[in-house]
Parts: C-alpha cells; sequence; structure tokens
C-alpha cells in the first residue's frame, strides 16, 4: 500500500511531501500521485521515529513498585525477587502495555533485554513495532531457563523462527559482569558469532560494578572483556558510565555501541556522567536508551534527549557540548545504525520510520528550528502519529492497530495480580 504524507513541515523547516511505497521512503517532494492511503500533516511535523537502544518491556509493570534505592540492593531486594513470579502472560501483556507507551512517544524500535522473548516479539509484531529482542542470561535461574544453557537454546529457537523477519531480530544478552561467569559470557559470544547476533550487556553502570569486577578478576570491565575476545562491532553496551579514556579507545578499537541512558543514571545514583565528548573523540557510536521504566519511569525520549544534553553540558561546564542536531541524531539515525536498520533519516531509500508531532500547542511556538524545538521543548505527548515499516500505527492520537482502551484494562488487571503475588516478597 502507497502512503503519501502531503503538507508536513520537514525537519528543515520547509513544508514538503512524502512518498511511501512498501516500507521505504521512495520519494520526497515529488509529484503528487494517485495514492493508497493520503495523510494531511498540515500544521505538523515529521521528523525520524526514535530508536530506544536499551530497555526492558515488559517490566513495565514494575513502575512504581519500589523507589529510591540503590541499583545493587533494588536488583537484589526488589527486582530479582519479583522476578521469580513473572512468567509468559506478564511478559506478554508488560510489553503490550510498554509497546502502547512506545507508540505514543514516537518510538519505532527497541533494543530489549528480558525473558520469554517470544511473547515480547508476539506482542511486539501485533503493535508494528520493531524489536532487537535479547534474551537475558544469568549464571543463576532465571524465570524461563533453570540454566544458562537452556537460556541458550532460547537463544537459538528465536534465531530460526525469526530469520529474515522485517520487525524483530533476535539477540543475546548477558546480564552483566557481575552477574555471569566468565565461561557464561564467552558462550554467549561464540553464539552470537555463529548467528551474527547483536549482544546486549549492561557495562560499568556503577562504582561498584567497577570495584567487584576488579575485585574478582584484578582488571576493570572493559580490560577484562577485552581479555577474553569479547568485544566486537556486535556488541551495544548499556549504560558505560564508569569508564577511564584507556577503555574508552579500547571500546572504539572494537568497534562497541554504546546506549547512554542519562535519567536512569541520574534516579539510581550512579554517580557519574557518561563521557561523552571523550567517546564522540575516540569514535565511539553513542545512541540513547530510556532503560526499563521501572528505573526511569518513561519511555519519553523527548525527556531522554533533553537531560542528556543539558546534564553533559553542566557537568563539563560547557553549553556547546551535546548540541541539538547530534543529540536528535544520537536518539535517531545512530540508534538505528547500532541496531542494524538503514533508518533515522527521511530520505530515499530509507526505511520509512517517521513520527508526527502536532505544533500547535502553545509550548511549541514559535517554530524557528524543528530539531531545536524536538530536543528542549518537546514532549512524548506532542507525538500526533507514528509510522513504522510503512504502516501508520497511530493517526491523530489514535492507536490504529489494537484496542487501546481494552489493551490497557488487560494489562492493568495482569498488572495488580502480579502486584499481589509479589508485594509481600520485595523488601
Amino acid at each position: 500500500m502507497g502512503v503519501l504524507i502531503k503538507n508536513g513541515i520537514m525537519p528543515n523547516g520547509k513544508r514538503g511531501t512524502i512518498y511511501i511505497e512498501d516500507n521505504r521512503i521512495e520519494d520526497i517532494n515529488g509529484e503528487i500521485r494517485k495514492d493508497d492511503f493520503v495523510i494531511n500533516a498540515q500544521d505538523k511535523l515529521i521528523l525520524p521515529a526514535f530508536y530506544n537502544t536499551h530497555t526492558h518491556l515488559p517490566m513495565t509493570f514494575l513502575r512504581g513498585i519500589t523507589e529510591d534505592m540503590w541499583l545493587k540492593d533494588w536488583l537484589e531486594r526488589v527486582v530479582w525477587p519479583a522476578e521469580k513470579y513473572i512468567n509468559r502472560e506478564y511478559v506478554y501483556w508488560g510489553t503490550m502495555l510498554g509497546g502502547l507507551e512506545l507508540i505514543w512517544s514516537g518510538i519505532a524500535a527497541v533494543a530489549d533485554m528480558y525473558f520469554f522473548m517470544d511473547s515480547v516479539a508476539e506482542a511486539l509484531e501485533l503493535l508494528g513495532l520493531r524489536g532487537v529482542l535479547g534474551t537475558t542470561i544469568f549464571e543463576f535461574p532465571s524465570p524461563d531457563a533453570k540454566t544458562p544453557e537452556e537460556a541458550f537454546k532460547i537463544v537459538e529457537k528465536l534465531v530460526k523462527k525469526y530469520k529474515n523477519h522485517e520487525l524483530i531480530k533476535p539477540s543475546i544478552a548477558p546480564h552483566s559482569i557481575y552477574s555471569c561467569n566468565l565461561e557464561i559470557l564467552q558462550q554467549a559470544k561464540e553464539i552470537a558469532d555463529a548467528y551474527g547476533l547483536l549482544i546486549q550487556i549492561h557495562l560499568s553502570e556503577t562504582r561498584w560494578e567497577v570495584y567487584e569486577v576488579q575485585k574478582r578478576y584484578g582488571k576493570r570491565p572493559v580490560e577484562l572483556l577485552e581479555s577474553i575476545g569479547f568485544l566486537d562491532k556486535n556488541v551495544l553496551s548499556a549504560h558505560a558510565v564508569w569508564l577511564t579514556k584507556a577503555e574508552i579507545e579500547t571500546l572504539a578499537k572494537y568497534g562497541v555501541k554504546v546506549s547512554h541512558n542519562p535519567i536512569s543514571n541520574l534516579k539510581l545514583a550512579s554517580g557519574g556522567v557518561m563521557p561523552y565528548p571523550e567517546m564522540k573523540e575516540y569514535g565511539v557510536l553513542v545512541t540513547l536508551g530510556t532503560d526499563g521504566v521501572a528505573s526511569n519511569n518513561s519511555f519519553d525520549m523527548f525527556e531522554e534527549m533533553k537531560v542528556f544534553a543539558i546534564s553533559q553540558k553542566n557537568h563539563r561546564w560547557d553549553p556547546t557540548i551535546a548540541k541539538a542536531e547530534e543529540v536528535f541524531k544520537v536518539a535517531t539515525e545512530n540508534g538505528a545504525k547500532a541496531l542494524g536498520f538503514k533508518a533515522g533519516k527521511i530520505e530515499k531509500g530509507y526505511l520509512a520510520d517517521l513520527m508526527i508531532i502536532d505544533i500547535n500547542r502553545p509550548h511549541l511556538k514559535p517554530l524557528y528550528d524543528p530539531i531545536t524545538l524536538a530536543v528542549y521543548s518537546m514532549r512524548a505527548g506532542d507525538v500526533d502519529g507514528l509510522i513504522v515499516n510503512g504502516k501508520p500505527l497511530m493517526l491523530n492520537k489514535e492507536i490504529l492497530v489494537v484496542n487501546e482502551e481494552k489493551t490497557m484494562e488487560k494489562a492493568e488487571k495482569k498488572a495488580l495480580e502480579l502486584y499481589e503475588k509479589i508485594v509481600g516478597v520485595v523488601k
């Protein structure tokens, strides 16, 4: 089905027309032709959709369950005990609820780490969203695998099921160095190499993690991963806050990608600010992620962009760091590149992953520069429509792919059911 978006304001501030054929942008500002589906974007802004490179979608059910804790305590006293009650049904409905928020936030794709990833895939496929889905590996039992070997088999099964799928890409996600022994990390790397998978891993998120790894192995996290042959261009490291210049240079050497999660890091008091200027200097591909809403507490990538920019400026006492244009590129084009999609730009031949913004709002007037406005003034609630893979998922603030009200009602019912099971477990 051809889709024509007409009368919209483009990222350069000029009005334009976008023609989508199949799942790609076929023409920009060409002659208006007879099309199957026309979207009138009068008084609306058309931007590339976001690529959120670090999430835990099913953990939407844990939003607000407990707050104001250190990360180590939060994981050991709340998250991991609660996840003993997680099952396939909770994962599906948590993903459906989180997926609706993704659509409302202008997010076309996520790199997600969790359990029962076939259920996550099922939900995202129904919603029409992209997902690079990492089955999480621990050295201890998880909700869907009693052993790492079982988890590896789950990964291989997903690889076979979703081979060459347009929306879903299987991934492998050894949780972290402190929750996976070296043998598990090496096995994960072998499987990733065998199937050409992206590896997702939490890396150098806190000082505690760095000290723990040094105490156990005598090396800093990046040094350790290099020593076991883990690092390459298919590694996406989440957080990457506590790094030395030498470690950043090592990440760049191997082409490792980084997902920056500023709001989660600030809320969990990671204590440091990701060294973006050094990453930029050495050529590390930096992307933007929200983390899960249990620690953020939303998927608002507009908010994430603003906090990214202002935290970098404040930390370095330099307002020229993390300029609006590069921050927007980090959240869109860089994220798409890291996840292996030709997207994140409004150009002919690129995937048609686009968001439509309602700019007829007081906080978005006057419109001088769309990108500056997006980074510093916009909110998730300004998203009026989302097109992913050439298919409209939301238009005029109406979800088109599922019954939104019934989906939220069902998801909340399941969330409260889970809460009743875990309320006496979390400390």
